[in-house]
């Protein structure tokens, strides 16, 4: 070990001498110009030396006579042959040489409308991008060399010097290349002759005319000149072009402009006059003309065009929206940059439904730890709706902000949504992507914590705007949480663990019976400690005891209708409620390791016990304030938590046993896991959450399944099931399947889902089993066409959720999008699924403008309007 350490240091060593060495030589190389500012830069250098200690004497004798030998052996006759050798060291150097000449000169991406990556085969050819260097153009001089130079330098009449062949004329970080470059000493100007072309960091520009450079007013004037931004997609002509070195100004006359390939203009500007600032963010141009192909198709007498993708105020691109049976509605937002901290996005558009609609997004962040984001919508005159006046405007704002002080520990939030009063089919009417929702209710909540090693403390006040009509009393509304603290600390001592987790909430609901509002309080303390009895080889035991304090303080739930004590489950309620319970458990777990396959991948073998015992208590007389039912899984069979909440705690006696696998490659990712677990219960639960439900007597539990795989790059397999050993069925299973073609786009996806009871018959309200059959697609047709489609059907009410189809053409400057989706969509009203269609066409031209579609949420991908497209794969790669 100690030799191949010291191998691979001499190595590292050897190839940073030779990297010097090979520095040097191309120093030697280099102009006198270049010599001259690199000896120039050697004083802002600072060399320090440190005397090494004695022990490491040894070790850099030995990595010093490797790296000789090293040297020795690499300017030997047989290495010099062997590097000259065409077939063998070539072939072998390549990439090396390669990296090496990439790492001297790389191509760097324009700041300013970048190419995309997979775009580059279209520009290919385009200079780099490379960073412009300050230099005073007064003082630093122009440097011209060619093959041949003639004229008569004493003779002050002509005082003409004429260089030919290889001209290049250099100034700082600019360079001009011509053939011939007269030189006028009287006028003094430099003169092209011919083709030439001047390289600047951020542009490149060409003409096959004569190029006048005045060397006093740092001025150049072309014509018929063709320029490239380096690095980025635009590039264009001009008739004349002025460049004014010492103002930074360029201005350009019948010019040109497109974000597409030189030699395929699918859209192009064309502007009498267009003229560029130095470090501005636009260019003003004049009597400006869109043409796609050869076809003017728009025109204005002023434009400002974007010289940088820095935030800048204009329009943003047009959104259009075709629904069956409505119409067409639109959208045209319009961004304002207030200022570097504060920026807005007003809306203007037409809803086909709803009439006129404007939206407002205000972003603000006048100090570093505090920002925040205001939205807002307005509908002037909803013909559609039936309000109790006749007032029939309806709007919505969302205040979002949050302020954190001594380096985030503490921390302000607010989240406030409302509409106006009694609009209670607002969220099913108009779509609020902003809304923070619980139970169709509107939140409105502020939150504050402090976090600290030891402990944390927070208080949150949080209320509803509530969606329903109150002269109903029996519909069901969230309780407001006015308010709801929490203070947490924990410590360790050796192999013991402390916590302390407490909460005092004071939940209410106003405006039930009489207007009155109700009121009811909760105080709730959990004690525990945990202590590792063993941890070494893989192997860990840890116990634990957990104590639940809980007093209830709800004597206003007398005032409750027998509906909502259903909903709150409980059978009748007492004034004052206090509930103490506690738990213990045990908890094992082990690793084991070994290596399978070719040897280079690493199968584990996980088991895992817990045995958990928390005594019954009963819970009739509580409500359910903020508890309700939970979705079981692997890990959930672990928890001692039945239930989501603190108001019902669930009797346990139960030994569960868990075990999973998994396979490693040669970098530790994963591949495959297979997870298993079951529980035994040694006693039945008798905790309900609703007084009516039917609990299981069962004494084992569904046995849970977990299986993740991704054989090779690019394809992912998903599966989980719950499975009744005792009943012999499944009460829910679900799999997926996807592939996926990084280098072609290729995709291919389906997924089924099965709950058992899972959804009802709107009818009538039956329950029914869900099964849901999902098919995803992107196939890519040729280099410039791509079609997707996504389709999820429910097999046992045979009606379609959603379905999406796209056809997507995509050329090197512009694409084009048709698409058509057709999902369900709820008519409460008269109890019954309706389809919704939309139908557009989002066109694009690249880097300039872009029409979308209106109530597509993906309209370049598979996901729809109710589900996104993702991988329910979960490994740790």
């Amino acid at each position: 070990m100690k030799q191949f350490t010291l191998a691979t240091l001499a190595i590292a060593v050897s190839v940073a001498i030779s990297t010097n060495a090979f520095a040097l030589e191309n120093e030697k190389q280099s102009s006198a110009s270049e010599k001259t500012d690199k000896d120039n830069s050697v004083s802002e250098f600072s060399v320090t030396t440190t005397r090494i200690a004695s022990n490491l004497k040894p070790r850099a004798n030995i990595t010093g006579s490797f790296s000789e030998r090293t040297i020795e052996i690499m300017s030997s006759e047989a290495s010099s042959k062997y590097l000259q050798n065409p077939r063998a060291a070539d072939s072998a150097t390549f990439p090396m040489r390669l990296i090496n000449k990439l790492n001297e000169k790389p191509w760097i991406n324009s700041p300013s409308f970048p190419i995309r990556a997979k775009d580059m085969a279209c520009f290919y050819g385009v200079p780099s991008y490379r960073y412009p260097q300050k230099f005073d153009s007064d003082k630093t001089p122009v440097v011209v060399t060619a093959d041949k130079v003639s004229g008569k330098l004493n003779d002050k009449k002509a005082h003409i010097l004429t260089y030919t062949g290889n001209v290049e004329v250099t100034q700082g970080d600019k360079l001009l290349n011509s053939d011939i470059v007269v030189y006028d000493g009287k006028e003094r100007t430099l003169t092209t002759k011919g083709s030439a072309v001047i390289h600047e960091p951020e542009y490149t520009i060409s003409s096959d005319e004569d190029m006048v450079h005045n060397l006093d007013t740092k001025q150049m004037n072309l014509t018929n000149a063709a320029f490239i931004l380096n690095g980025s997609v635009m590039s264009g002509t001009a008739d004349k072009m002025n460049i004014d070195n010492k103002k930074g100004s360029k201005t350009y006359k019948g010019a040109t402009l497109s974000g597409c390939p030189v030699d395929k203009r699918s859209w192009h500007f064309y502007s009498t006059t267009f003229k560029t600032e130095k470090d501005a963010y636009f260019g003003d141009a004049w009597n400006d003309v869109l043409f796609l192909g050869k076809v003017p198709v728009f025109y204005t007498p002023y434009a400002q065009i974007p010289l940088t993708k820095k935030r800048h105020s204009g329009l943003l691109p047009v959104s259009l929206e075709y629904k069956s049976g409505e119409g067409i509605s639109y959208s045209a937002p319009i961004y304002l940059n207030l200022a570097t901290n504060y920026d807005a996005t007003v809306t203007p558009g037409h809803d086909a439904k709803r009439g006129n609609i404007y939206d407002l997004q205000f972003r603000y962040l006048p100090f570093n730890n505090l920002s925040g984001e205001i939205n807002a919508t307005y509908l002037p005159n909803d013909p559609h709706w039936s309000p109790k006046n006749d007032d029939y405007s309806r709007w919505f704002i969302n205040i979002y902000q949050t302020l954190s002080f001594l380096e985030n520990d503490l921390n302000f939030s607010l989240d406030y949504s409302k509409v106006r009063n009694d609009d209670y089919t607002y969220l099913s009417d108009v779509s609020q992507k902003n809304a923070a929702i619980t139970d169709s209710s509107l939140q409105q909540s502020f939150k504050a914590s402090y976090a600290q090693d030891l402990y944390d403390v927070s208080l949150e006040l949080r209320k509803y705007q509530n969606m329903f009509s109150t002269s109903n009393i029996s519909t069901y509304r969230p309780f407001a949480m006015m308010p709801q603290l929490k203070a947490n600390t924990y410590n360790s001592y050796g192999p013991f663990y402390f916590k302390l987790k407490t909460e005092a909430t004071h939940f209410s609901l106003d405006k039930m019976k009489n207007d009155m509002t109700l009121s009811m309080n909760r105080l709730h303390a959990e004690p525990s400690v945990r202590y590792l009895a063993y941890e070494g080889y893989g192997t860990s035991v840890d116990m634990g005891l957990t104590g639940f304090l809980t007093h209830y303080s709800q004597s206003d739930l007398e005032y409750l209708t027998s509906s909502y004590k259903y909903r709150l489950g409980f059978n009748e309620y007492k004034d004052s409620v206090t509930r103490a319970l506690y738990l213990a458990d045990v908890h094992a777990k082990s690793t084991f390791e070994k290596k399978v396959l070719d040897m280079n991948h690493t199968q584990t073998l996980e088991p895992e016990f817990k045995y958990q015992y928390i005594p019954y208590k009963d819970q009739s007389n509580i409500a359910l304030y903020d508890t309700t039912n939970r979705y079981d899984d692997y890990y959930t069979l672990f928890s001692p938590h039945r239930y989501a909440g603190i108001d019902r705690i669930a009797n346990i006696n139960m030994a569960t046993f868990g075990l999973t696998s998994r396979l490693l490659d040669a970098h530790d990712r994963e591949v495959f896991r297979v997870a298993l677990a079951q529980g035994y219960n040694f006693s039945d639960n008798r905790v309900k959450l609703h007084q009516t439900d039917t609990l299981s007597t069962n004494p084992r539990t569904p046995l849970e399944a977990l299986i993740d795989v991704v054989p090779f790059a690019g394809m992912s397999i998903h599966a989980q099931a719950q499975y009744n050993p005792d009943g012999d069925e499944f009460y829910t299973y679900s799999g997926s399947a996807r592939y996926t073609d990084p280098a072609t786009g290729y995709m291919l996806g389906v997924s089924y889902r099965y709950y058992k009871d899972g959804n009802y018959y709107v009818e009538n309200y039956k329950q029914v089993d869900l099964k849901q059959l999902g098919l995803e697609v992107k196939l890519p047709i040729s280099s410039s066409w791509t079609a997707f489609a996504a389709s999820y059907k429910d097999i046992e009410q045979s009606y379609n959720i959603d379905t999406k189809f796209g056809l997507k053409y995509d050329d090197c400057c512009y694409a084009v999008t048709l698409l058509y989706e057709n999902y369900m969509n709820m008519d409460w009203k008269n109890m019954q699924h309706s389809p919704e269609k939309l139908i557009g066409v989002q066109f694009e031209l690249k880097d300039l403008f872009a029409i979308n579609v209106r109530g597509i949420t993906d309209p370049n991908g598979t996901g729809t309007h109710y589900l996104p497209s993702l991988d329910p794969t979960n490994l740790n790669r």
